[in-house]
């Protein structure tokens, strides 16, 4: 019963959980308190000690879950629901909190001139890299699903690629999700980046192996490690913003710019529907979809304009 109990979240936040409640633990045990089933007075201490140390209101908010969390699959008290405690969370979030600086985006028209650049080349590093950054623009992916995925998932068709994402963020019963994307025309076609890496790393005839994998240079020789492991995040991050820094050197670049440049390039379209960039992308609502669009100064101009001051 303990190991379903653990599997009703997510590996990731069993761990996060996890690691927060230690250094709840940790405190208590320093201050002589009881951490399990912890009394509200205790809990209001460990915040107020974090917010002392100047701790971001994240730790503050994931020490509350994991102490909720602890507490509810031992069917123990919550001391979480003490009006204290909640007083003080919402204390952390409003002394603690910082702006949310979002990632710049980028252009279709500044990916195809960075496509561009490499046209001829058959570097693997290099076809890796764009490949990685163009699945991720044109399938509105996370860079955390880009990473897990593996060669048994990507299906050629004659006209799209169909990409499986077998886990996703808002996927919580892993029932796993179908991304297509369209054969292109251009030096930036996701189709035959995609097709060119898989032919020149040979990774056609290894379906249970990642598809973005870390590589080996020798000389002028460049290969894929042997060893069945995906690219770190670090790691990923570090070669497509390098590569997105080529088109664009002064902007606020990450990983999320992707997923950020493809939906804001689609919803300039009236021709897609609501519903499918929604499933397109993954979301459950329109709120999540919206955060993630930049409208241009014209749109955002058009408003006031329609009231005719």
């Amino acid at each position: 019963m303990a190991s379903y109990l653990l599997q009703s979240k997510a590996d990731n936040t069993v761990n996060k959980y996890f690691n927060s409640f230690t250094q709840f633990e940790k405190f208590c045990h320093k201050n002589k308190l009881v951490s399990k089933p912890a009394h509200p007075f205790t809990v209001g201490l460990y915040f107020t000690s974090l917010m002392d140390e100047g701790k971001s209101n994240h730790v503050v908010t994931s020490a509350f879950y994991s102490i909720k969390w602890v507490h509810n699959i031992n069917d123990m008290e919550d001391p979480t629901e003490s009006p204290v405690v909640k007083q003080l969370l919402e204390a952390a979030k409003r002394t603690h909190s910082k702006p949310v600086c979002k990632k710049d985006v980028v252009s279709t028209h500044e990916l195809h001139s960075l496509c561009s650049m490499f046209i001829d080349s058959d570097d693997i590093c290099i076809l890796r890299d764009l490949s990685m950054i163009m699945i991720t623009y044109a399938g509105f992916m996370r860079i955390s699903e880009v990473l897990n995925l593996k060669c048994k998932d990507v299906r050629f068709n004659e006209d799209h690629v169909t990409i499986y994402v077998s886990k996703s963020k808002t996927d919580i019963y892993r029932n796993g999700s179908d991304i297509v994307i369209s054969k292109g025309s251009t030096s930036a076609c996701p189709y035959v980046l995609l097709q060119k890496y898989m032919n020149a790393a040979n990774l056609n005839d290894k379906p249970d192996e990642f598809l973005f994998k870390p590589a080996l240079r020798s000389k002028n020789v460049v290969s894929l490690v042997k060893v069945n492991k995906p690219l770190s995040y670090t790691r990923a991050k570090e070669c497509i913003v390098s590569k997105l820094k080529l088109v664009a050197p002064n902007r606020n670049l990450g990983t999320h710019s992707l997923r950020a440049s493809g939906i804001t390039e689609a919803a300039k379209s009236s021709d897609i529907s609501e519903r499918c960039l929604k499933r397109h992308g993954r979301w459950k609502s329109d709120i999540a979809k919206d955060g993630y669009v930049k409208d241009s100064i014209e749109k955002r101009l058009a408003v006031s304009k329609k009231l005719d001051l």
